[in-house]
């Protein structure tokens, strides 16, 4: 019997429909089903009335849904108290964040909550995880991480229940093309009519965030860009192309910092994204270990 199933079971009970828990879950519908199957297997009996609509459980799925928040929680505590027994002083707050946010940002954030929560929580703690949005999205839905930071976009919304998830807006940042300087500091490559060549372009994997949100920006006209010369997920591999010279990249603004060799191309091709907080609401917080330390950073994330 594996945890998530406990969870899917108590999301479906809460819900009372199956489109919509698949949904919280990040999961397809049909994936969703088997699970709810595999744990009704295990069980030996169904939870589900199937005979009724709209969803219900059945007698033994209502008395079974109690166990199970009852399960979730001494999971939980078991594993707090594995870990290092005090949740005050060894728990380390669990982060995950896309690639671009955890090399940008991440190590702002984790410094700043560390000197504000000094005298608090002086062995604060962090574990960070790094992914893709959509698997990053997943993690913090099946409740292996405290907090998501991710970008948004209105045309690309990260969709999850309000009623059991709460966010924090940390600021708006800008994705744009960028490019390499020639000699004498002026832009290598160039996005209009009067460029010598086509442009050579840097590109996002078709199922990366940041690529929807390339595409977005080329609604502004037309771009005279070459066939695409590299892919990949991760815009920071983007940027070292990007600094040998080998095409235009999209970045967010907080990827280009410093002394980076780079200039952003001017124009209207660019997006503004919203960088958002997420943490489980105030009724659904039983799923987040370590409440105590992930109340605090909270209220003292820095923007």
């Amino acid at each position: 019997m594996e945890t998530k199933w406990l969870e899917d079971f108590i999301t479906l009970a809460q819900t009372k429909n199956f489109s919509k828990a698949a949904n919280l879950r990040c999961v397809t519908q049909p994936a969703f089903s088997r699970r709810i199957q595999a744990l009704e297997g295990w069980l030996g009996c169904e939870l589900i009335d199937r005979g009724s609509y709209p969803t219900r459980l059945s007698a033994q799925g209502e008395v079974f849904y109690e166990q199970a928040l009852a399960m979730l929680e001494q999971i939980r505590q078991a594993r707090t108290i594995v870990r290092g027994g005090s949740l005050q002083s060894r728990h380390p707050i669990r982060l995950v964040v896309p690639h671009t946010l955890a090399c940008s940002k991440a190590p702002y954030w984790i410094s700043t909550l560390k000197a504000k929560l000094a005298d608090r929580l002086p062995d604060l703690s962090f574990q960070l995880t790094a992914s893709n949005v959509h698997d990053a999205v997943l993690y913090f839905t099946d409740g292996a991480s405290d907090f998501l930071v991710c970008y948004h976009h209105s045309r690309e919304p990260i969709e999850l229940d309000p009623g059991k998830f709460e966010f924090r807006l940390l600021g708006v940042e800008r994705f744009a093309p960028y490019t390499a300087k020639d000699a004498f500091g002026k832009p290598l490559y160039a996005l209009d009519p009067l460029a010598p060549l086509p442009v050579p372009f840097l590109s996002y994997s078709k199922h990366a965030y940041l690529s929807k949100m390339t595409d977005m920006a080329f609604e502004a006209g037309p771009v005279f860009l070459k066939k695409t010369l590299y892919e990949t997920d991760m815009s920071e591999s983007l940027k070292s192309l990007c600094q040998a010279g080998l095409g235009v990249a999209w970045l967010p603004e907080s990827a280009v910092s410093g002394d980076s060799g780079l200039c952003c191309i001017t124009g209207p091709y660019f997006i503004d994204m919203e960088v958002r907080l997420y943490r489980r609401s105030q009724r659904n917080r039983e799923l987040n270990a370590g409440n105590e330390q992930a109340d605090l950073a909270w209220h003292y994330w820095p923007d």
